[in-house]
This record gives C-alpha cells, structure tokens and sequence, in this order.
C-alpha cells in the first residue's frame, strides 16, 4: 500500500493543494518518492497533475490535513481513500499503517472546504473552471478560441471587458475576475 503525503517542511501540509511537494511512502514507512507540488505553478491544470502524479506513483490512499470540495471529488473519484490527519504534527510514519486510528476517512466531496473561487466562477457562467474539453454556458466549444489573428486564448482572455482595477488577480488564467473583488 502506497500513501501519498502532501508535505511542508517536515510536516503534513495545512492545505493539500499549497503544499511544497508530494511525498510516497510504503507501509514499511520507506519512502518510495518525494515530487514537488505541479499545483504551486501551474494554476488549475496543475491540481489536475497532482492528481495524476498521485496515481502514476501507485497511491492507495491520501493523507489529507485541509482541502477543497473540487480536489477531494477529484481524489475520491479515482478510488483513492482519502484520510484527514487531525493533527498537522504527527509523525510522517504513523500514517504507514494500515489502520489510522487518529484519521478519520473523507468519503464524500462535501467534506472538504468549498471554494470561493469555484463559486464565483459558476456565478459566472462557468467560465475559467479549466477543464478544457467541456462546453460552456455561454456556448463556447471550449476554453481555447481561437481570434482573428490565430492566436488561442483560453475563454477568461477573450472577455477582457471583465477585468478592472478592483477586482482579485486569479492564478488560474492570471485575469482579473469583479465577482470575486475584496
């Protein structure tokens, strides 16, 4: 059994998605990998590439300490167990056992936080969700149009009446989104 550990320093990290890098461990408690986090600087794609290195490196199950309703669906819809360690300083080897008492398991999306973010998208229409491949509410094909000098832009770029001095900066497409402005 492989588990998957999102790290800080020597520690679980806070938040699954910002932590430093992913460690793997067998249930000897040898570590089998430790990969930084594609999360940190590749925006929404990069949660999707945690995912994915988190099955390519043959994890069972993820110890989790905070995380979000979008990811943890993501998680538990590839059949991972999903744990939450409910204390961030717990040894690394403890969580090589088979049997987690201190943990308790998250099998439901609805466990995790809800995203500001991923409400004030919806709100919206959906836009800047990333997923690249699917039909938006606004009907668009998909995320890349293409303009008129054949140059692709993802469907948060083509609308650039959104952006305006008051609004919050976003890392999945780096434009500035009014919904979400402090």
């Amino acid at each position: 059994m492989i588990t998957a550990i999102p790290m800080k320093d020597q520690h679980i990290a806070n938040h699954f998605s910002r932590a430093d890098e992913m460690l793997f461990m067998d249930e000897q408690g040898q570590v089998k990998g430790r990969f930084a986090n594609p999360a940190l600087t590749e925006g929404c794609e990069g949660k999707q590439q945690l995912v994915s290195m988190i099955l390519e490196n043959g994890a069972d199950r993820v110890i989790i300490r905070n995380i979000g309703q979008q990811l943890l669906s993501k998680l538990l819809s590839q059949q991972l167990s999903v744990f939450h360690a409910k204390n961030g300083r717990t040894a690394i080897e403890y969580f090589a056992s088979s049997h987690l008492a201190d943990c308790e398991p998250f099998t439901e999306a609805s466990q995790g936080r809800p995203s500001i973010n991923n409400i004030a998208k919806k709100a919206n229409g959906g836009c800047c969700n990333h997923e690249h491949d699917h039909q938006h509410a606004h009907g668009e094909e998909d995320c890349h149009n293409q303009s008129d000098s054949g140059t692709h832009k993802r469907c948060c770029e083509s609308k650039s009446e959104l952006a305006n001095e008051t609004a919050t900066m976003k890392r999945c497409c780096n434009k500035k989104h009014p919904l979400i402005a402090h």
